[in-house]
């Protein structure tokens, strides 16, 4: 299991999850994207259908603050780009924020939408709030889990539409 960081100084290092992976060596620094590349702005959800090129070429985190990168800084890595499907942050600056996750949250996400639930659990065990991530979206998660794509999209569809809804 290959996970790199790109990382862009962009958050204060004594908070930062990427760093932290980096230093614990469950994830390599890297300058160049390799395999899948989590991405925000990505039309396409990881799933079940990245699997293998994720066992043979591994994962890519975008490691930049939500307050200082912008559409078009994410629009620079498009290529292999997938987005996560609609989860909440569990991490203290983020809480309950939809989409807004720290890189440990969001590598943690796509190890278990691959099947890799063990991997996930053994990374958010990293964080005292690690936990409170999972169990926030241990509903969700379970309901991506190795799923394809169209599948996820229409789960998320139904979440959008039913707080919509209200």
């Amino acid at each position: 299991m290959k996970i790199y960081v790109i990382e862009f100084n962009q958050d204060d290092p004594t908070k930062n999850t990427a760093r932290k992976m980096i230093r614990m060596k469950l994830a390599e620094p890297t300058k160049r994207p390799q395999g899948i590349v989590l991405n925000p702005l990505a039309e396409r959800i990881i799933s079940i259908d990245d699997k293998t090129s994720f066992e043979k070429e591994g994962l890519t985190v975008l490691d930049s603050s939500w307050n200082k990168s912008d559409e078009s800084f994410f629009r620079k890595f498009l290529k292999n780009g997938r987005r996560l499907p609609f989860l909440v942050a569990g991490n203290p600056i983020n809480y309950a924020k939809p989409f807004k996750l720290s890189s440990i949250e969001a590598t943690a996400a796509a190890l278990y939408i691959l099947g890799n639930i063990v991997e996930a659990n053994k990374l958010m065990s990293v964080f005292k709030w690690g936990k409170t991530f999972l169990d926030l979206n241990r509903e969700l998660l379970d309901s991506y889990v190795n799923k394809k794509e169209e599948e996820i999209r229409q789960i998320e569809n139904n979440i959008i539409n039913s707080i919509k809804d209200g």
